[in-house]
């Protein structure tokens, strides 16, 4: 990435004081080239009698043709060189200060002022190819944050993933932002080889676009592509920590583990053939929990794991307190779906909406959808106000999670769970998918996960 932006900065204005040096450097050459032979000549004509002056001017000619030479080839490319690696690494020093995190609203909108003083463009956009994350330059004012995405050329980006050049003047492009500016250039943003956003130069007229402009777009956002990328691996490793520090606590939960012992042991005798179904049910319990969690999963084995820890909630609390139907569509249970985002949720379901006295009900449903697939978790327990259901995945839900009391006052124990969910959701489906929560106090909740398009099955991760 520094190589090719090294070769798009070379053509681009050096750094005054950098240009002055080897100015300098050029002329001190050339006059130690050119009056040093002179005198030298002066000399040899004055102590000889030969009056024609061709050869000494000639050997004179041939001598500045040398320095000038000399200072091209030895002078003026490592010094122009240093000059453009210099300023390469430091773009993408300012640009990785903004991108390194993601790119939110803020990183687009510093990273367009660094790439706006770095092309001859009007103005730069950043999107998530949905709506504007940020605009800079020329009537930026017009296309503030949030606009939705009109522009034909940047949708055919991003269905393509393939950069793009448009003219208003050539009728190829009637809509989108900047409309005083006719011309631009759509630069694709990817990362694992999906396009999640676009780069956008702006100019005047389609003549202020060369090779060397289109070159540049191309440049920049290779590099924010890679930082995101960067970025996306950085977040993946953190939510596989996170992930992975769950099912540990989850595995040694010594109140899930011994309770369900101690059902178990109380069913041997009166009981033997169902103790040794849930004996079944908790061996393959724990040894699907072991298993990889980065390997995506069909909908029907994720049911099946659901229902184990379901048949063991049921042993402990009796049928008649826990009451749970499963309908899934035929056609959706080879769907591949990202393993344990089901479990999880039966566990908020039953740990957190039961009533003390009343039996809890849940109901869990799959079909296809024209997007995907759909899987919904329900119950009539307690329930949540809209308050708390609103911010259930804000920043300190994550990292302080919490839960939800019989008198609508929150504790500690809900949130992580949902949004474990929610990120796993998002590293195998894209941000096109997600989950959504509908909830009523003393109605109940209503958890909808919506799997839309492909899923992206990552490699699988070194030791």
């Amino acid at each position: 990435m520094t190589v090719d932006l090294n070769r798009l900065i070379l053509g681009k204005s050096y750094n005054s004081t950098k240009v002055f040096r080897t100015a300098q450097h050029v002329v001190q050459a050339i006059l130690l080239g050119v009056v040093v032979p002179a005198l030298i000549l002066l000399l040899i004509w004055d102590l000889t009698d030969n009056p024609n002056p061709v050869p000494g001017v000639v050997v004179i000619a041939g001598l500045v043709m040398l320095c000038f030479f000399f200072s091209y080839v030895f002078v003026v490319p490592d010094d122009l060189t240093s000059s453009a690696t210099d300023r390469t690494l430091a773009i993408a020093s300012k640009i990785f200060a903004y991108t390194s995190r993601g790119l939110t609203p803020e990183a687009a909108l510093g990273a367009s002022k660094i790439i706006l003083s770095e092309t001859i463009a009007s103005a730069i956009c950043f999107t998530d190819g949905k709506q504007v994350l940020a605009s800079w330059g020329e009537d930026s004012a017009k296309c503030p944050a949030g606009t939705p995405v009109v522009l034909r050329t940047t949708l055919n980006v991003i269905n393509s993933g393939e950069q793009s050049v448009f003219s208003r003047d050539a009728s190829t492009e009637t809509g989108g932002y900047f409309p005083r500016l006719r011309a631009g250039i759509v630069a694709p943003l990817t990362v694992r080889g999906h396009c999640v956003g676009t780069l956008e130069l702006y100019y005047p007229r389609l003549g202020s676009i060369d090779m060397r402009q289109t070159a540049l777009a191309s440049g920049f956002a290779d590099l924010i592509s890679t930082q995101l990328a960067s970025f996306e691996l950085e977040r993946q490793d953190e939510l596989t920590a996170r992930v992975e520090l769950r099912a540990l606590q989850s595995q040694v939960d010594p109140h899930f583990l011994f309770n369900t012992i101690s059902t178990i042991v109380s069913l041997v005798r009166t009981e033997p053939d169902k103790a040794r179904s849930l004996l079944i049910d908790f061996s393959n319990y724990y040894r699907q929990t072991l298993s990889d969690s980065d390997t995506l999963t069909t909908l029907e084995h994720e049911v099946e794991q659901g229902t184990r820890y379901i048949n063991l909630m049921q042993a402990r609390y009796g049928g008649g307190r826990l009451r749970v139907s499963v309908d899934i569509d035929f056609e959706v249970r080879d769907s591949m779906v990202p393993p344990f985002i089901l479990q999880p949720l039966l566990e908020n379901c039953i740990k957190h909406a039961q009533r003390e006295t009343e039996p809890l009900s849940i109901r869990v449903r799959a079909f296809e959808t024209d997007d995907g697939l759909e899987i919904i978790v329900e119950d009539d327990g307690i329930g949540m106000s809209e308050e708390v259901c609103a911010h259930l995945f804000e920043q300190h839900r994550r990292e302080e999670p919490e839960s939800i009391t019989a008198d609508g006052s929150i504790k500690r124990g809900c949130g992580l769970a949902l949004f474990n969910v929610l990120q796993r959701i998002h590293f195998f489906y894209g941000e096109d998918s997600g989950m959504r929560v509908k909830s009523q106090e003393g109605v109940g909740t209503q958890v909808i996960v919506e799997l839309n398009g492909d899923p992206h099955e990552p490699a699988p991760m070194k030791a």
